[in-house]
């Protein structure tokens, strides 16, 4: 296998930070967006792309509650991004951190998918009724 892959890179845009206020419920969110991390980047595997996930790399070594850190980590994110050929949006909650990524993202025309659990044809129907504009891909 040469140097170069032709493998598609995604960036998993996905929550990390908690938003409680309760310390043990606040572990248990940040366990459970780190699972949910996870299992994008292999199912993005699964599917034959490389998954780019800043949020569970550089916070091993960053801390994401000082906010000096977080915001490094958010750049450094960036620059992951913009070699990015497709931003997958992971479920429908989006988090303020994912949303700078998703406006960075359109600004460099990067194609945004948004990964979302199996849906029922009704809940099919009305997403595209209601938001044609966006491109699904369901994960299972």
């Amino acid at each position: 296998m040469g140097k170069e892959t032709t493998m598609k890179k995604v960036f998993i845009c996905s929550p990390f930070r908690a938003t409680c206020e309760n310390p043990e419920d606040c572990e248990r969110e940040i366990s459970a967006n780190i699972r949910k991390a996870i299992n994008a980047c292999r199912y993005a595997i699964r599917e034959g792309c490389i998954p780019y996930a800043p949020h569970l790399y550089f916070t091993l070594f960053m801390e994401d509650s000082d906010d000096v850190e977080r915001e490094m980590g958010m750049l450094l994110g960036l620059s992951w991004l913009a070699q990015c050929d497709e931003l997958w949006v992971i479920g429908r909650t989006v988090s303020d951190g994912m949303m700078k990524e998703i406006e960075q993202a359109e600004k460099w025309g990067i194609k945004i998918v948004h990964c979302i659990s199996k849906r029922i044809p009704e809940q099919r129907l009305l997403d595209a009724i209601f938001h044609p504009e966006i491109t699904f891909r369901e994960m299972n």
